[in-house]
């Protein structure tokens, strides 16, 4: 099996066959040990102490959905033929929508950017207010009884551009994902 994610939607046949291989807590179980050692039916049926019509019933289910792959066939003591099962190395991502990945990165840089320039007119408008730029240090007379040594001290608030960086950082760097994922898809229907 090759190791490309597989992006599955609600409404895919292929989704609804996953969704019913993992349902039940026995193939979660099943899962579970495969996680741990590549087993045969009767090894696992042994391991979970479940009957082996049982375990070859999930572990069909399992295989169908993509789940779980033959690795190898070994022989028994008594000559019989025996699968051996393990887990798939693939990455299944069931979104909503029927997005590809490009899209949602589209999505995600639109909203990244948006965000950022927000963060960044906010800035210029505080910067270009009457008072001030509101985030310098100010320095607050004090008088009367209530403070011991009056006068005047100083404070500052935070930063005015600390979080705007890391905003438009943040949309640059999906949109430099968005664009080496163009490039890759390219190079691949190429060769």
């Amino acid at each position: 099996m090759d190791n490309e994610p597989r992006i599955l939607h609600p409404g895919d046949p292929e989704a609804q066959t996953l969704a019913r291989a993992i349902a039940s807590p026995t193939a979660g179980e099943i899962l579970q040990v495969l996680s741990e050692e590549p087993l045969t039916a009767s090894a696992l049926a042994g391991r979970l102490e479940i009957p082996i019509t049982t375990a070859a019933y999930h572990l069909e289910h399992l295989v169908d959905a993509g789940v779980i792959e033959v690795t190898e066939t070994r022989w028994s003591r008594k000559g019989r033929e025996q699968k051996v099962y393990r887990l798939t190395d693939r990455v299944v991502i069931v979104t909503p929508g029927r997005e590809d990945l490009r899209t949602l990165l589209r999505k995600y840089a639109t909203l990244g950017l948006a965000l950022g320039g927000t963060v960044l007119i906010a800035g210029v408008l505080e910067a270009l207010a009457p008072t001030g730029d509101m985030m310098a240090a100010r320095t607050v007379e004090t008088n009367g009884p209530m403070m011991p040594g009056a006068g005047s001290m100083t404070y500052a608030g935070p930063a005015p551009d600390s979080v705007v960086p890391y905003i438009l950082l943040g949309g640059l760097v999906v949109l430099a994902a968005l664009f080496l994922y163009d490039r890759f898809q390219a190079r691949k229907r190429r060769a």
